[in-house]
């Protein structure tokens, strides 16, 4: 499996504040959500908050743990996109009935990420 893109599982004492609410932390090894979530930044994910549009989530695509932005389209593709417009190489597609996405949680307080368009 390649490091390139993927997340560190880490265990650590739950954190006081809005992140008491997470089951988990991670912690982030790329820079694709630069400037909102620095590379080596520990990440608190809950696995029972809501993802809606826009908001950052780790999923596990293909065998790999990502931080991405989630989108989704009528139609029902995935878009995984890197807030890091620098870094749009590291978008994952997901069409409609393919692979299938695990969503493992949403990050943490929740951020306010603009929405870039789909290019």
């Amino acid at each position: 499996m390649s490091a390139r893109g993927s997340l560190t599982p880490e265990l650590r004492r739950r954190p006081e504040g809005p992140a008491s609410r997470a089951d988990f932390s991670v912690v982030i090894t790329d820079d694709s959500m630069e400037p909102y979530i620095r590379r080596g930044a520990t990440v608190y994910v809950s696995r029972r908050a809501p993802l809606e549009p826009g908001d950052a989530g780790v999923f596990c695509v293909n065998g790999r743990m990502v931080c991405r932005q989630y989108v989704e389209d009528s139609e029902g593709n995935i878009y995984l996109l890197a807030a890091n417009r620098a870094r749009r190489d590291l978008d994952i597609t997901v069409p409609a009935g393919t692979a299938p996405v695990q969503l493992f949680g949403a990050v943490l307080p929740r951020l306010s990420i603009p929405l870039p368009g789909i290019e």
